[in-house]
């Protein structure tokens, strides 16, 4: 890994997000609920945009612009940790997407961090760095989803239970 360029990088990161789409717009085709497979195709056309950013960044190296830096870190919120694998069936639905979703970008963390951990300071780090918290960005929006979603449905039953209890 020490040997890597920053353009072997790069490269690396847009086969990341290639089958990251394939995988995406893959599920869309066979899911069966609307939700699902709507989220699905914007999780796709997200991983195109992210192949877009790393193809641009491509391309500002080659006019001798320098690796972007990061403006704001962020941090996981650690639910992917707490959440079990999902495969995602024909038959997902909106949470199962989003568990599904949260751990693809967990794994390319963990990924890319592997690269990072094992490199000196300088160029290829300071990119793996930046790759690993645009990554972060995205797993931190899928745990929030899930935490708004799971709230939503905790709030439903809630209220289901006390309709019940009431005798309503």
């Amino acid at each position: 890994m020490n040997g890597m360029t920053v353009k072997e990088v790069l490269a690396f990161g847009i086969i990341l997000e290639e089958n990251s789409y394939k995988f995406y717009i893959d599920a869309s085709k066979s899911a069966q609920f609307p939700n699902a497979k709507k989220f699905l195709e914007q999780l796709a056309n997200e991983e195109l945009g992210h192949r877009e950013l790393i193809v641009n960044i491509d391309k500002g190296i080659d006019s001798g612009k320098d690796i972007p830096k990061i403006t704001k870190r962020v941090e996981s919120l650690k639910i992917a940790d707490f959440v079990a694998r999902h495969k995602l069936s024909d038959d997902a639905d909106f949470i199962d997407v989003i568990a599904v979703a949260m751990n693809r970008e967990k794994e390319a963390v963990k990924i890319y961090s592997a690269f990072a951990d094992s490199l000196e300071d300088g160029k290829v780090k300071e990119l793996f760095n930046f790759l690993i918290n645009e990554e972060k960005k995205h797993l931190r929006r899928f745990e929030n989803e899930y935490d708004e979603y799971s709230d939503e449905m905790s709030h439903g039953k809630v209220k289901e239970l006390i309709k019940k209890m009431r005798g309503k």
